[in-house]
């Protein structure tokens, strides 16, 4: 049995080694490019590591450690979702700060689309690295709910299994500022 991938290999964070501060959240909100331009413009260097790849989809679907492509998630078949796996410091950033954004950032209450981006690969999700931090998204969730009109389907889970985006996909609108970002992610005044 082959392990299951759950951070990035472009992230050097280690739960049995990090220190207890250091921390993983791992998120879907859409197009990926335009989430990691947002969080990367917000937060700058309070974030650790910000990278892009695909999300607590089905192992099954899986031929090879490498073939979990974008191609193949875009095709709807794999129930992988786009996300951004973020490294923070608890010293810098809340996970509260971190999820407000995220609830600001995109519309949770649209199923499984954002903007004119339709597919599961485009659902509203935050994938938690352990127990504790489950609990806190799940609240925070219920915090949000009221000014979303209690409409928000954002599934909140642990996290599955990752698998980081081809390089092209890393830091997109970095490389390509006229490049495509989707219309649906900008802050909203809640």
């Amino acid at each position: 049995m082959t392990q299951v991938n759950k951070i990035s290999n472009l992230i050097s964070y280690n739960p049995s080694t990090s220190s207890s501060t250091e921390k993983l959240i791992t998120l879907a909100a859409g197009c990926y490019w335009g989430v990691e331009h947002h969080y990367r413009k917000h937060f700058g260097n309070k974030l650790k590591n910000i990278v892009v790849g695909f999300a607590n989809g089905n192992e099954e679907t899986k031929t090879s450690d490498d073939s979990i492509t974008y191609k193949r998630v875009t095709n709807g078949d794999t129930g992988f979702a786009e996300v951004v796996q973020i490294h923070y410091d608890t010293k810098d950033v809340s996970l509260n700060n971190l999820l407000s954004f995220f609830f600001r950032l995109h519309d949770p209450t649209t199923q499984n689309r954002q903007g004119g981006d339709v597919g599961t690969q485009y659902r509203s999700g935050i994938f938690a690295s352990d127990e504790n931090d489950l609990k806190e998204a799940q609240k925070i969730k219920q915090e949000w709910q009221p000014k979303w009109g209690n409409k928000i389907t954002t599934e909140v889970e642990l996290l599955r299994n990752f698998y980081d985006a081809d390089e092209y996909h890393q830091k997109y609108l970095i490389k390509n500022p006229e490049g495509y970002a989707c219309p649906a992610h900008y802050i909203r005044d809640l």
